[in-house]
């Protein structure tokens, strides 16, 4: 176990390396080292790993002039993109991925991503979980055998009310066409299954039969990166701050006036040590979850007229995840993820005798407006102790605070080129679904710019061509 005596000596020892995030993961080891339940021991795993995940064990930091591709984000997407560019192409693509917390901790706090669900009404999601889930289970075949992604396959149970059971079940009849294993239960059925939950406004429930659970997503993120790393992928800490464009006078493109496209061609970022940098780039793949939004402004998207008059929706949504105190006992030890009919979301913690639970980040305006303690109040509260009854009075402790990327047009993820600038490719937009999809979609974008075109799952709905004609994607089944 790594101590925290220990961790302030590799702190010190690593201060100059270390200082833009010291703080940030000292109060990290600490805010996790009371307790040993499973979410905590990932960390500490994480932690003792810290001086090579940092690259503080490498001779220099090197800062390219010019690559093939930037990748800017490396989360699950902008690393499993790293992963399958440097598989297909190897040596023959150069690629930097620029990552601004390289101490991840927005994705260390989000226990939601570690989600696997076949749940879906859309095929391209349909296809980007199936896909995932094996990319998943077989980690190590894949990543290496020293990746360990703890897959425990309790189920996924889906819970509809009057109102979502002939979608539910019209939903179920779509998946079984594509070959999806899923149960329909009655509400007797659950209940009989399920003791603990409440089913008098439950009309209809679906329990997948296989490859559904949880999985550790530290151990995915990890394995990710170290492959890529191996591939030959330059990993730098910084923060883009803008884009350099070039005029190419003899591109024609409609909505443009001759004469005035204007390409990226340079990204600039900043360093932790406020030093700028310059990358001039073929492609760039934009990855950054919640901050897209605002790093596409950058290259003008959203700021200017025509093509550009469009901007990237995505946004951060935060919410709670919430700690119901030795409620897991009651459940007993196959307890499945459960959505409920109100987006409330419930699952166990690992092997430990708490249940973790949270909603769904409402699109409503209402909602933002309400302070913590009457989000909770209001709308938390009501929704758990009505579909579990057990929970009525018992501790209920907030765990963490969880950043997820939200596409606010549809809700559903975006992928593919921008319609002007066509070396900018987006993937962003999906959510806590982004840690599952990321195999596929990492896979697809490899694809676009090695193939030109989508060679296995056909993604095309996905592009950001559908807010330009105004064709919302919506998912059904995420209430």
């Amino acid at each position: 176990m790594l101590s925290v005596k220990f961790f302030n000596h590799i702190v010190h020892a690593n201060k100059n390396i270390l200082r833009p995030y010291s703080n940030n993961i000292l109060n990290l080891c600490i805010r996790h080292y009371r307790k040993d339940n499973p979410f905590v021991k990932t960390w500490k795993v994480v932690a003792k790993d810290v001086p090579e995940f940092l690259g503080i064990n490498k001779r220099s930091t090197i800062y390219p002039e010019h690559v093939d591709i930037v990748i800017i984000g490396g989360g699950f997407i902008g690393s499993a993109t790293a992963y399958w560019l440097k598989k297909r192409a190897a040596d023959g693509l150069s690629i930097v991925v620029l990552e601004k917390d390289i101490t991840y901790t927005n994705i260390q706090n989000n226990i939601s991503l570690g989600t696997l669900t076949r749940h879906f009404s859309l095929p391209e999601n349909f296809y980007l979980s199936q896909y995932g889930t094996e990319f998943i289970r077989t980690a190590k075949e894949n990543l290496g055998n020293d990746v360990d992604v703890q897959y425990n396959p309790n189920g996924y149970l889906v819970l509809a009310g009057e109102k979502y059971a002939d979608k539910l079940e019209e939903t179920v009849t779509i998946q079984k066409e594509y070959g999806f294993k899923n149960e329909l239960l009655t509400s007797d059925e659950i209940k009989i299954r399920y003791p603990w939950i409440n089913t008098k406004d439950v009309q209809l429930g679906c329990i997948g039969l296989e490859s559904e659970g949880v999985i550790n997503p530290w151990a995915l993120l990890k394995g990710f990166i170290q492959k890529s790393q191996q591939l030959g992928t330059i990993y730098i800490n910084g923060e883009v701050v803008g884009f350099e464009m070039e005029k190419q006078r003899d591109v024609l493109m409609e909505g443009v006036a001759p004469g005035t496209f204007e390409k990226i061609s340079r990204v600039i970022y900043r360093t932790p040590d406020n030093e700028e940098h310059t990358i001039k780039f073929a492609a760039c793949i934009l990855a950054a979850g919640h901050k897209s939004g605002e790093i596409a402004k950058l290259a003008k998207v959203g700021q200017s007229d025509g093509l550009l008059s469009i901007p990237l929706p995505i946004e951060s949504r935060e919410y709670e995840v919430y700690s119901i105190e030795n409620e897991a006992k009651k459940t007993g030890l196959n307890t499945p993820v459960i959505m409920d009919t109100s987006g409330l979301w419930l699952r166990r913690n690992g092997l430990d005798d708490d249940l973790f639970c949270g909603l769904v980040p409402l699109m409503a305006e209402d909602s933002k407006t309400l302070s913590k303690e009457d989000y909770y109040k209001n709308i938390i509260e009501p929704s758990l102790n009505n579909r579990f009854p057990n929970t009525i009075g018992t501790q209920v402790r907030t765990f963490s605070s969880e950043l997820q990327d939200c596409n606010t047009y549809d809700d559903t993820g975006i992928l593919g080129p921008h319609p002007y600038h066509n070396n900018l490719y987006i993937a962003a937009g999906f959510g806590k679904y982004g840690c599952q999809h990321a195999p596929g979609i990492g896979r697809a974008i490899a694809e676009l710019i090695i193939d030109s075109h989508y060679s296995t799952i056909d993604l095309t709905r996905l592009g950001f061509d559908r807010l330009l004609i105004n064709e919302p994607l919506v998912e059904f089944n995420i209430y």
